[in-house]
């Protein structure tokens, strides 16, 4: 089975620890701790053309390492990210686009998706502004509450992993 490395990354309170139970678990909780460090998780995605799955090993991490990351060792060896906002938020929304440009940086090639979450909430003015220098294709709505979005999210983003044999 191929196995992947993604990196979950945003600000603290985005809701990346959410995206991730509403994936493998199916549920949410509208209370979580904090993630202190990184949590790893893994998630087996099916392909659409019904070949072998792929393993995402998902590494969720603290939201205070902000664009700090990058000097981690923890993103070595990553195939692709998810990068999240909270569309409630416009500053988690600028520094979603912030950490989009250190992982092609860093990562030059390697996909990416930037969630923009919640968005079963009411959007702050100023959220959409932010992601106008983002690949369309890249960007997604998506809600770890109600679930709209987030497993399309890792499906493309695996098949664009399988495809460039990252």
């Amino acid at each position: 089975m191929l196995t992947a490395k993604v990196m979950l990354l945003g600000d603290m309170g985005v809701g990346k620890t959410s995206i991730l139970y509403r994936l493998i678990y199916n549920r949410f909780e509208g209370q979580y701790k904090s993630t202190l460090g990184v949590e790893i998780l893994s998630h087996d995605v099916a392909p659409a053309d019904g070949g072998d799955p792929m393993r995402l090993v998902l590494w969720d991490t603290d939201g205070d390492f902000g664009t700090q990351i990058f000097d981690t060792v923890y993103v070595t060896g990553a195939s692709a990210a998810i990068i999240v906002s909270d569309v409630t938020r416009p500053q988690t929304v600028t520094r979603m686009v912030e950490l989009v440009r250190g992982f092609e940086e860093r990562f030059p090639g390697r996909p990416y998706r930037a969630l923009l979450n919640k968005i079963d909430l009411p959007e702050a003015a100023g959220s959409a502004g932010a992601i106008a220098g983002l690949a369309k294709s890249s960007v997604k709505s998506v809600s770890a509450k109600t679930g709209v979005g987030i497993a399309e999210s890792f499906v493309e983003l695996a098949q664009t992993i399988r495809r460039r044999q990252l």
